[in-house]
């Protein structure tokens, strides 16, 4: 479920599918998103000190999407799902956003079949995070998505930076959220301690899929068996930034496809329909090496990449630019254990240095009565 506020509706339209509803439905659709829900996911509530604001004459409706997953077409389902806001009265001290992260959803995004870990990226760029606030952004949860290939999905954080170990380049920071046993039945928005986002700062999704019980491709789209890469951070101070992703597109497949296809070929695929491409995709004979073949053409092409902001054509947002690639890769702080200097006789023994020698003495029990047991049989 996915709610959206827009200042425009159509409230003449009753709604229906996505694909039929009217433009002045559709419009409201992909904007403002202020409430997400996915399957395994529990209640949100906003920290203490932020919450969403509205009110006041900047929005005016509220459109709820549904996702249903359906495929023996059974009819005569009645459905009540819905979400359940919560207000205050009193502002708290900041209003929160939600951005949109990952890699568009659409025909481009494409997984061969019988691929164990196939990774798909989607990135944030840097001339997009330009755009956030002087101070930056501080995204204080986060909810991770794709559908059923998916197995594991990371959210980095990277940085240009004249202080990398090999010199100038583009330093990893902390992760911003990981969950490298992703299970679509299992998405929740997780909290985390606050992550400072710059202005220059971009933000990388890959998305890790198994595909080995696939026989055909899995495209990019909103069915449960198509596949999305998305994250949805959760931020302050709001802004009118809504979306920042990436998306691959013909030029950037065109290294791989070229051992299959002339350019004018090429050129003629620009605007394929998704059947188009699924069609060119499954007429590949999958080896793991033309799977990965794919897969590192993808990642050494470049992608548009979009953050369109209100009331300036989508087209003048679109710039076009290669994944980000890391020079100094993160290196988590070690881990550091303190131990007592001394024992203290007197200790209790069912705490600290004490419970030392409570444990070997335990050891010590088990042991002879494992070899007690030898003995015996």
């Amino acid at each position: 479920m996915l709610v959206y506020i827009c200042d425009s509706l159509n409230t003449t339209d009753p709604g229906g599918p996505c694909e039929d509803v009217s433009d002045g439905l559709s419009s409201c659709l992909g904007g403002t998103l202020i409430a997400a829900w996915a399957v395994g996911a529990q209640d949100f509530i906003y920290p203490p000190n932020v919450a969403y604001g509205l009110g006041g004459n900047e929005y005016r409706y509220a459109l709820i999407q549904m996702h249903y997953d359906n495929p023996n077409r059974l009819s005569g389902v009645i459905d009540s799902s819905g979400m359940t806001f919560y207000y205050i009265d009193t502002p708290r001290e900041h209003n929160a956003g939600i951005l949109q992260v990952g890699h568009a959803v659409n025909q481009y995004m494409i997984i061969p079949p019988k691929a164990r870990n196939y990774t798909i990226y989607g990135f944030c760029s840097s001339t997009c995070t330009e755009n956030f606030p002087e101070e930056g952004i501080h995204i204080f949860a986060n909810a991770l998505h794709t559908h059923l290939l998916g197995v594991g999905v990371k959210l980095y954080h990277l940085r240009v930076t004249d202080q990398c170990r090999s010199g100038s380049g583009i330093e990893e920071l902390k992760p911003i959220d990981s969950n490298p046993f992703y299970d679509f039945d299992f998405q929740e928005v997780v909290h985390f301690d606050e992550v400072t986002v710059k202005r220059g700062d971009m933000l990388v999704l890959t998305c890790t899929y198994d595909s080995t019980n696939e026989n055909a491709v899995t495209l990019g789209g909103e069915s449960t068996h198509e596949e999305m890469c998305l994250t949805f951070p959760f931020y302050y101070p709001s802004g009118s930034l809504t979306h920042c992703m990436s998306t691959a597109n013909v030029i950037t497949l065109a290294p791989f496809l070229s051992r299959y296809y002339n350019s004018s070929q090429l050129s003629a695929l620009q605007y394929a329909p998704e059947s188009l491409i699924s069609q060119i995709f499954n007429n590949i004979d999958w080896s793991p090496e033309e799977i990965q073949r794919l897969e590192s053409s993808v990642l050494s092409s470049s992608q548009y990449a979009f953050c369109p902001e209100p009331g300036v054509p989508f087209n003048e947002s679109l710039t076009f630019e290669p994944v980000p690639s890391i020079g100094c890769p993160y290196e988590a702080p070690p881990v550091m254990l303190e131990c007592p200097n001394s024992i203290d006789p007197t200790t209790d023994p069912t705490s600290g240095a004490g419970a030392v020698s409570l444990i070997t003495l335990s050891v010590t029990v088990l042991l002879f009565a494992m070899i007690a047991m030898i003995l015996i049989n």
